[in-house]
Order: C-alpha cells, then structure tokens, then sequence
C-alpha cells in the first residue's frame, strides 16, 4: 500500500532536454546541478483496522554534508542507528493543501529498507493523519485521487 512521486528535478526547472547534464538519479537518490541533494522515504500513515501502514513515497531535500553521510552509510548494517537528518518535503500529494517544504526528519533504517519520513508536529492534515492514522474511507479517497476509476 504505498504510491510514489518521481523525484523533484522538474521542480528545479530541469527541462527533459538538459535532465542527462544536470541530473544524477537512481531510485533512492537524487543530485541536481551537483547543489540539490534529495533522498527518497516513505511516510508511513497507520489505517484504522489494517495492521500494515498506508505509505506515501516521497523525496526529501537534505544538506549536501547528510547526503554524503547517507551515501557512505548506504550499505552499513548498523545505518538505522543514524540519528534522523533534517530535510524539507519535495513532492506533492493529492488530496492534501501543499505539501512542498513541510519539515521533516529523514531516518536511514536497515539495509533494504526505504528510509523513514517523519513529519515536524504542525496542522497540516497530512503531519496530523501520520500521527493520529487514517481511516479505510481516507484511503479509498486517496487511491480514488491517484489511480481514478478503474
């Protein structure tokens, strides 16, 4: 139960025809003109009455010093004891007021394991429903908004 977003360089205007000379991409990670250091997580939502979490796959903006640490950790068993690193969300979700630049803390987890999104307390819905849950109708609207009439 997780949907993703593709990672943030059309936010920096990167145009299609410049994407291979300012963007370097894999599926976790992202560097844009060699100043723009992004990291993918997941925000994990619990859903009333399921015992597996709802996901949101999202991109983080991260200083170029916890990128580099993130990157030199990549592999190391012992990486989920990292303390969290300080980001900004990138990616815009559906059914949600804006979500750009809402602050959060990127957490490495096991090797294997998509780091986690944790949100900074505030009142957007989006923080409130990570910390308080969904319910099963919430997740029906949101999957509705995503993948349409199927």
């Amino acid at each position: 139960m997780c949907f993703g977003a593709e990672a943030p360089w059309r936010l920096l205007g990167v145009a299609e025809t410049e994407f291979e000379a300012r963007v370097e991409l894999n599926a976790d990670l992202c560097v844009v003109d060699g100043v723009h250091f992004f990291i993918r997580g997941h925000i994990e939502i619990p859903v009333r009455g399921l015992d597996e979490p709802f996901a949101w796959s999202v991109w983080c903006s991260v200083s170029e010093a916890s990128f580099q640490h993130v990157n030199e950790r990549w592999h190391a068993p012992d990486r989920g004891d990292d303390a969290p690193y300080f980001g900004w969300l990138c990616t815009r979700l559906p059914t949600y007021p804006d979500t750009l630049n809402l602050r959060a803390h990127v957490q490495s987890r096991q090797v294997g394991q998509v780091p986690a999104v944790r949100l900074a307390p505030t009142d957007h819905p989006l923080a409130m429903e990570q910390r308080d849950g969904m319910d099963m109708n919430r997740l029906a609207e949101i999957a509705h908004a995503v993948l349409g009439d199927l």
